[in-house]
């Protein structure tokens, strides 16, 4: 993880957890609350990058 990964912020919505990163609020990823144990524990393992992610929707945007 980059050193500004701890300035990520999660909020709780009904059946879906919003990550969105501190300096930039507008993007956000939506973690299905079902999938959030998983999910956190891949980010904690390294087998999930949010730069990785940023990248794949550059691409996908382009």
């Amino acid at each position: 993880m980059t050193p500004d990964s701890g300035r990520v912020a999660a909020r709780r919505i009904n059946d879906h957890v919003e990550l969105f990163h501190v300096d930039n609020p507008e993007a956000v990823l939506d973690v299905p609350r079902r999938d959030w144990e998983a999910f956190t524990t891949a980010v904690k393992s390294g087998a999930f990058d949010l730069e990785t992610l940023n990248r794949q929707a550059e691409e996908n945007a382009a």
